[in-house]
């Protein structure tokens, strides 16, 4: 026990006595008495500052946390970007060279032309839509499941 708070308790203690006891009480029965009496403020001071400290402490926590997802939010984003922007290089190469092959594939044929190139382009919208639609619907989902979670 820090002594100051002992020193604090035994000079209310000492301050109550003649209001307490009675002058023919037991000496050992009024030692007994005060300690017991000491222990119990100690007790309860001691719980009632930690309590404190430890709400504190808490928020305190949950502040650093919060500061520090954050952060790694903002450092997920900024990686993200750049995937992002490395992926949509590759991908526009990518369909460079898709658009040469499908002009070598039509030559090759001699087909109707249009027709070819829409039924290419009803079939990649029709991909394009579906990855989207699965994309979109998970990213939903899992943000429906997070703000559930916070509730709870």
């Amino acid at each position: 026990m820090s002594e100051s708070l002992e020193t604090l308790i035994d000079k209310y203690v000492d301050s109550q006595q003649t209001a307490v006891f009675s002058s023919d009480i037991k000496e050992v029965d009024k030692d007994t008495y005060i300690s017991a009496v000491k222990m119990q403020l100690t007790s309860k001071i001691y719980n009632e500052i930690r309590d404190e400290v430890r709400d504190e402490a808490l928020m305190d926590a949950d502040n650093i946390i919060e500061k520090k997802a954050g952060q790694k939010r903002i450092k997920e984003f900024k990686n993200l970007m750049i995937d992002g922007a490395i992926v949509a290089f590759f991908v526009g190469m990518l369909v460079n060279q898709v658009t040469e092959l499908l002009g070598v594939f039509k030559n090759m044929f001699k087909m109707n032309n249009v027709a070819l190139t829409s039924i290419c382009s009803m079939l990649l919208l029709f991909i394009c839509i579906a990855i989207f639609g699965a994309r979109f619907l998970s990213e939903a989902l899992r943000i429906l499941r997070r703000e559930k979670n916070e509730e709870n």
